[in-house]
């Protein structure tokens, strides 16, 4: 019998939402940066967070932010099906109209399983609609309505952050796209500080008080996230490990299995559904 099937999509190439429908017995993911939402069908899941364990009934909603890693299991062994939206923390933040949190997020979900049928209703008919060919700004406007519903429902704010001068501010800004436009370089603190225009250890400190992450926690989260558009491009592992900054194709695989719960290989193969294989969704 048959347990595994999962399939995973973007509604456009350009799209930074990524889908995935099917059914599976377990997953874990150590999130960077991603909030994963979804609802249980069929069967329960058990679900780990940290300390936090519960048990997600079928037709239960859950919403994940990327404060810790989670995980899910099998009740009795019995396959549960699910639908899911990966949404980066940038594009949650812009499309909850709070445009000056350009760095993570500060919207959290204390209590990720949620019990309420008008959202969990709204999610299933908002995850079809994002399979049907409408445009790229009738699919956004579906989605933030459904978020914004869900935060103001179900999300707690975390504590203000520290406030930066504009020149931190900058130094900031600087170092982070330096890090995203240099992905296959091994860059290293100095020269990370040089690109920002500030001391190191400033520099240290502003990524924890702004992201909650050291700089090399971000420059892996940047890597994986361009890896995975490659791999759904079609390109093989290895060129994928070599354009991304990874050592070889067995960091790689180490660094994307404990991301997202799944290896570089069945991320694409999971991909290549989408091609015309035969999956039907659920």
């Amino acid at each position: 019998m048959v347990t595994e099937r999962v399939r995973m999509w973007r509604p456009s190439p350009e799209d930074r939402v990524l889908l995935m429908a099917g059914q599976t017995t377990s997953y874990a993911i150590e999130p960077r940066g991603d909030y994963v939402f979804g609802i249980v069908a069929g069967q329960a899941m058990r679900s780990r967070r940290g300390r936090e364990r519960r048990l997600v009934q079928p037709g239960q909603l859950v919403a994940w932010d990327p404060s810790s890693t989670h995980a899910g299991t099998a009740v009795d062994g019995r396959p549960w099906s699910s639908r899911l939206i990966v949404v980066e923390a940038a594009d949650l933040t812009a499309l909850a109209g709070d445009h000056e949190s350009d760095l993570l997020a500060d919207i959290a979900f204390p209590e990720p399983v949620i019990r309420d049928a008008r959202l969990a209703g709204d999610f299933l008919r908002r995850h079809a609609a994002l399979e049907a060919p409408v445009t790229r700004l009738e699919r956004d406007e579906r989605l933030a309505a459904w978020l914004r519903g869900l935060i103001e429902r179900s999300s707690a704010v975390r504590p203000p952050r520290t406030p930066l001068s504009p020149s931190d501010d900058r130094a900031l800004r600087l170092a982070r796209d330096y890090l995203a436009d240099h992905l296959e370089r091994n860059v290293g603190l100095d020269e990370l500080a040089a690109a920002a225009g500030i001391g190191k250890f400033r520099l240290i400190r502003l990524f924890r008080l702004r992201t909650g992450l050291p700089p090399h926690a971000l420059q892996l989260a940047h890597r994986i996230r361009a890896a995975r558009r490659l791999l759904e491009a079609g390109r093989t592992i290895a060129e994928t490990a070599t354009a991304t900054g990874f050592t070889d194709q067995s960091h790689l695989h180490r660094q994307f299995r404990r991301s997202l719960g799944l290896t570089p290989g069945e991320y694409r193969r999971r991909f290549g559904y989408v091609a015309g294989t035969g999956f039907e969704p659920v």
